[in-house]
């Protein structure tokens, strides 16, 4: 199976299929050789998506952003963009870089 035949939707799962592949080579050919990359792809995307979903719509519900809203609403839009900036690189952390908890399941699994 070559990257063109790897159904990936979404960014984060991109990005993981390509940090996979570029920096964990072994682990990115088991999983395409047993069937388990689309999977994994999968759950990493929609993991990451709901987490930065459910993280900007706390902020947007906070004290803080609402009075902000009120008052400078520009500022507010500054605020939730960075809010979003923050929730994105803390999911690319969890579910898209993380490597070696990966290999450690693989290993646990052995």
């Amino acid at each position: 199976m070559d990257n063109n035949e790897i159904k990936v939707q979404g960014k984060y799962a991109e990005q993981r299929r390509e940090v996979l592949e570029n920096h964990a080579p072994d682990m990115y050919k088991a999983m395409v050789e047993n069937g388990t990359l689309e999977e994994h792809l999968e759950t990493v995307q929609k993991s990451a998506e709901q987490y930065v979903e459910n993280y900007i719509a706390r902020y947007t519900n906070s004290d803080e952003y609402l009075k902000a809203e009120k008052k400078d609403p520009a500022e507010a839009m500054r605020m939730l963009n960075m809010t979003a900036l923050e929730a994105e690189d803390t999911a690319y952390r969890i579910w898209v870089a993380n490597i070696e908890s990966d290999e450690d399941d693989e290993e646990d699994l052995e």
